[in-house]
């Protein structure tokens, strides 16, 4: 399958984090700012913002305080989602989200200071100013007020929001890391009991020998073996959830530590990174078994297929 290439557009070091444009996170956005808009206006009423319309109930206050913030709120979505479109192309970083935000203000200050001028606010402020002022400067004034007053309404829910998000992207990111003791591989004997344990990355490949299998694993730096009086079948189905995978009649392999896999007429040949360590083939019966193990357990290294 092709990579949709992505161009790179950000001007600083850092690339903007990719939970940050998840769309569920953007829509928990949007509602938690929605919602924090809407308390914090008819609260505590900033800005002076009761005396905008003169006259004003508390109730009609209500209606239209909601109303500018749902078109805001409304135009934020429209803005997301033409963002979710561009950065699937485009790789931004902190400083072009911030101007896109920023953008976001701008325009949401200008569709503001439109509905002033048309519900009256402009003439009485011009009337209210201690000195003339032409109606073209009392609208500057306005959307300057506009943009200051927007972006410190935004800032809260914006912070509270990043860092809530964050926080919860580390927590998953530490529930998805597999820990220490998850990485331990038992191994047991036929009766069931655990004779040898060893981190998964210091297993190389297990070989059948008659009634026991050959562990070979990494110690000190150097190759050593392990006896276990077990079968190798007995022993796959233990360690299915494991990289140490069946690939043969005789062996199971650790696809950790797996550098290549070659393509040999029918059969396909493994490498692995260590030295002084025989290839090993991989029968038909597991070869698609082994490379979906490959896949899943092996993405970090530089593995590689080569067919021939």
């Amino acid at each position: 399958m092709a990579v949709k290439r992505k161009y790179n557009l950000r001007f600083g070091r850092k690339n903007l984090p990719a939970f940050i444009l998840e769309k569920d996170n953007v829509v928990r956005i949007i509602v938690f700012t929605t919602i924090y808009s809407l308390v914090f206006i008819n609260i505590f009423r900033p800005f002076n913002s009761e005396t905008w319309i003169p006259g004003i109930t508390r109730f009609n206050y209500f209606l239209y305080s909601s109303l500018m913030v749902l078109i805001g709120m409304f135009l934020i979505s429209l803005s997301r989602v033409i963002m979710n479109f561009f950065t699937k192309k485009f790789q931004i970083g902190y400083l072009e989200y911030a101007i896109w935000i920023f953008a976001e203000v701008v325009l949401i200050s200008a569709i503001y200071v439109f509905i002033a001028f048309k519900v009256g606010f402009t003439d009485n402020y011009i009337s209210d100013y201690n000195a003339p002022i032409t109606f073209w400067e009392a609208m500057f004034n306005i959307y300057r007020k506009a943009i200051a007053n927007t972006i410190w309404m935004l800032l809260i829910p914006y912070v509270i929001s990043f860092l809530y998000l964050s926080n919860e992207n580390l927590v998953k990111m530490l529930k998805d890391q597999p820990s220490k003791e998850q990485n331990i591989i038992h191994f047991k004997d036929e009766k069931g009991d655990i004779r040898f344990s060893v981190t998964s990355d210091n297993v190389l490949y297990a070989e059948s020998a008659d009634n026991y299998v050959i562990i070979r694993y990494l110690s000190n730096g150097k190759v050593s073996d392990f006896f276990l009086r077990n079968n190798l079948k007995k022993l796959a189905e233990e360690m299915s959830d494991t990289p140490l995978q069946r690939c043969h009649r005789s062996f199971m392999i650790n696809v950790e530590h797996v550098s290549t896999i070659k393509k040999d007429n029918a059969d396909y040949i493994v490498e692995f990174d260590t030295n002084n360590i025989k290839n090993i083939t991989i029968s038909k019966t597991y070869q698609e078994s082994i490379m979906e193990a490959f896949t899943k357990f092996s993405h970090q290294k530089k593995q590689q297929i080569i067919p021939k």
